[in-house]
């Protein structure tokens, strides 16, 4: 495939990816509980991303699922469950014990709405989780790296993930977008590793999701002291203003600290010591 075409499908599958997060949103304006529209409206991405996505390769591609790296469910390694919870569990803990945050406790939260928030927090996280990596780990990885190698794959396709994630935050200062593509690289790369690793995308999914449900969601958040806009089910307060310790705009996801587990989490899959069977191929 000349390279052109390879750049024209990637636009594509970029393009329908954004149009699906484009269409769900006043397909679900109606709904007026806030927990059940994020439920339903990223319920309804995730069919949507997914399908649209999946057609475009059958069309174009003429490819099975399993030659993008999108194996049965059920072939998800525990090993990948482990690390997914072991990977928010470590910052929470290293910031708790280096006193960088004081816990603040929530009472507004009553059972029934708690309950609904922390399955829309869920859903949610399912929801960049699956469709992200489909995108990014599946399709785009598998084309750039039919054309060119493996190298080449996980650079590009982890680079056009931490740009996409500069979308998400207005009014981003130097330092603050230099550490959202630097973080979503990083993570870009790990997710890219354990896909390759291990031969299926479900594996990169399952971190993915745990890591955003506890890092990314309202069930867990890190906020500045004096910002009284942020409530969660567990509240971080940060007893820091530097940039490398909040992460700034974007939040803890790309600070230093963190940023420094992902690197570690990226050298033990490239080097065979976290979570890679025996006979898995080797980057």
């Amino acid at each position: 495939m000349h390279w052109s075409k390879v750049v024209l499908h990637g636009l594509v599958l970029v393009i329908l990816f954004l149009l699906a997060a484009i269409i769900v949103n006043p397909l679900t304006d109606g709904i007026n509980n806030n927990s059940m529209r994020v439920t339903v409206k990223e319920l309804i991405r995730i069919g949507l991303t997914v399908g649209m996505l999946k057609l475009y390769a059958q069309v174009f591609f003429m490819k099975s699922s399993a030659y993008f790296r999108i194996q049965k469910l059920y072939k998800i390694e525990k090993t990948w469950i482990f690390i997914g919870l072991a990977m928010p569990a470590t910052v929470i803990s290293f910031y708790m014990l280096t006193k960088f945050v004081v816990f603040e406790i929530q009472e507004q939260f009553y059972i029934a709405s708690g309950f609904a928030f922390v399955i829309s927090s869920f859903i949610s996280a399912c929801s960049a989780g699956v469709i992200e990596e489909i995108l990014f780990r599946c399709y785009l990885f598998k084309l750039i790296e039919e054309k060119w190698n493996k190298i080449i794959a996980v650079c590009v396709t982890s680079i056009l993930f931490g740009a996409l994630h500069l979308l998400t935050i207005n009014d981003l200062s130097l330092v603050d977008g230099s550490l959202v593509l630097i973080a979503g690289t990083l993570v870009g790369i790990m997710f890219s590793l354990i896909v390759y690793q291990t031969g299926n995308v479900w594996n990169a999914v399952v971190v993915h999701i745990i890591w955003n449900f506890f890092m990314n969601s309202k069930v867990v958040q890190f906020a500045p002291m004096a910002d009284i806009t942020h409530s969660s089910l567990v509240l971080f307060r940060f007893k820091s203003n530097s940039v490398w310790i909040t992460g700034g705009t974007y939040g803890i996801e790309v600070a230093l600290p963190v940023i420094f587990l992902y690197v570690l989490i990226i050298g033990g899959i490239a080097y065979g010591k976290i979570g890679v069977r025996s006979n898995s191929v080797k980057m």
